[in-house]
This record gives C-alpha cells, sequence and structure tokens, in this order.
C-alpha cells in the first residue's frame, strides 16, 4: 500500500469514528438513559451525571484521534519516523491512561453509591482492559519510532 492510500485509508477510518462516537454520545446514550431513567424511576436522578461522564470521557478520545490525524498528515509527507509522530504516540497514550484512570474513579464512585451492577462492571473493566492495551501498544510504537528517527537521522549524517 502507498504512503498516500495508507494517509487517507487513516483519515477516513478516523473521520467515520468521529462521526459514530459523536452519534453514540449525543444521540444513543441520551435515548437510551432517558429509556432506563423512565423504566426505572429510583435510578433516573444518576441521567445527568453518567451523561456528563460520557461526554467527558469522549474529550480524550477525541485527544487521541486528532494525534491520530497528525500522524497520518505525516504519513502522507513521507515523514513516517520522525519526533513529531513520537509525540504524538505518546500523547495517545496519555490520553488512553486518562480514560483508565476516569472508568476506574468511576467505578468506584458506582461501588460506593452501591450502583455497580455486574453487567456495568464488565462493561467498565472491558473499557480499561481496552484503554491499558492501547497505552501499551501506543508506547512500544513510540518507541520504535525513535529507535527508527534515530537511525534515520544517523544515517542521513553519513556521507
Amino acid at each position: 500500500m502507498k504512503q498516500n492510500e495508507l494517509a487517507r485509508s487513516l483519515k477516513l477510518f478516523i473521520s467515520l469514528t468521529c462521526i459514530i462516537l459523536a452519534i453514540v454520545a449525543l444521540v444513543i446514550v441520551p435515548i437510551y438513559g432517558r429509556d432506563i431513567a423512565s423504566e426505572y424511576p429510583e435510578y433516573s436522578y444518576m441521567f445527568y451525571p453518567c451523561l456528563i461522564f460520557i461526554w467527558i470521557t469522549a474529550i480524550p478520545f477525541y485527544g487521541a484521534l486528532f494525534e491520530g490525524w497528525k500522524i497520518s498528515n505525516e504519513i502522507n509527507n513521507d515523514n513516517s519516523f520522525s519526533k513529531k509522530n513520537m509525540d504524538s504516540l505518546n500523547k495517545i497514550r496519555r490520553y488512553a491512561l486518562s480514560e483508565c484512570v476516569l472508568y476506574f474513579i468511576a467505578a468506584i464512585i458506582l461501588l460506593f453509591l452501591n450502583l455497580l451492577h455486574p453487567s456495568i462492571l464488565i462493561i467498565i473493566l472491558f473499557i480499561i482492559f481496552v484503554a491499558m492495551c492501547i497505552s501499551v501498544f501506543t508506547a512500544v510504537l513510540a518507541h520504535l519510532v525513535q529507535k527508527a528517527c534515530d537511525l534515520k537521522d544517523e544515517n542521513d549524517l553519513t556521507i
């Protein structure tokens, strides 16, 4: 696959992910939240806190997608192994770790409020697991990009 095609594919994937996340966070979650609040009125007081929490957790996700967009621009410019990409990968790692922390804190709060249903716990643990995998994967990629960037710089200095 050529670099231009790869960059276009990445940008298409990132764009579709942004659209899907917006639809889920702004349309689907409020609809299902209202349905749950009307079906179980004893939990209706949790509708807005949970909705705001979902919106807050979307912020690091969009930050990571923005960094992915910058990486795809660098790939398109034939600059795959650069310090910019390494920095972007490290930012993605930090965004993924922030998702882990946010969902862990949410699980603790729900536990203290006695609202941590096993299905919610499984969803939270799955999100934390995926975010940790992304964090480890991007840390490894950042290290490899740094090594490749160092080799490239060393090669550029030799005659």
